[in-house]
């Protein structure tokens, strides 16, 4: 009864002992390295055997349940957002998305590398909106009127440009004249002041 009480125990203790093993493997790695390295130094525990080792290692590599679903809810994403084809699809000239060029990461996202734009020529996008004019009565009054307006008589230009280089020439020899005028009234005026200074002078003289 003794001999079956102590390997019971002994077989308790074991089980004890292997399940703290696997615990402790199961929430980090680091634990599983340490014990592994001192199982060799310490002489009062006994080492875990090779298959205890992998089966901890496999245990330990079990995706837990918040891992599996983050991949779930990655995969969900990847599938709305990706779009897996095999064989290449021919982008069409009308699509405006085909003609950016850069790295769309996504396939309705702004493309995120974008290289060097080319300085390409680009017409029109939109056909200009031409709307109908009024018929033109060429016999009208108005329409004459418009015409004469916008017309132009060379020889009345040269005329009228002539008659204002003769109207410019005339007022340039006015003020000419005007100024010879002034000129001599103001030599006319000098020699008469000298000319009274001079009397009195000669006169003040003999009374001196």
């Amino acid at each position: 009864m003794g001999g079956l009480a102590s390997s019971s125990n002994s077989e308790e203790e074991d089980a004890n002992w292997k399940a703290a093993i696997e615990s402790i493997a199961a929430t980090t790695t680091f634990a599983i390295k340490f014990f592994s390295s001192n199982s060799n130094d310490s002489t009062s525990r006994s080492a875990p055997s090779t298959e205890d080792y992998a089966e901890n290692t496999q245990n330990s590599r079990k995706p837990k349940h918040y891992q599996i679903k983050a991949q779930k809810l990655l995969d969900n994403i990847l599938e709305t957002t990706l779009e897996m084809v095999r064989d290449p699809i021919p982008a069409s000239d009308n699509d405006p998305d085909a003609n950016d060029i850069g790295v769309r990461l996504f396939k309705h996202s702004p493309a995120g590398i974008v290289f060097d734009h080319l300085d390409e020529i680009q017409g029109p996008r939109k056909r200009p909106r031409i709307l109908p004019g009024q018929d033109i009565d060429e016999k009208s009054k108005k329409f004459r009127h418009q015409i004469r307006s916008v017309a132009v008589d060379g020889a009345g230009i040269i005329s009228a440009a002539r008659d204002a280089e003769q109207k410019s020439l005339a007022r340039l020899e006015a003020k000419e004249a005007a100024a010879k005028a002034k000129a001599k009234k103001e030599e006319e005026r000098v020699a008469e002041l000298k000319r009274i200074r001079g009397r009195d002078g000669y006169l003040l003289l003999p009374g001196r």
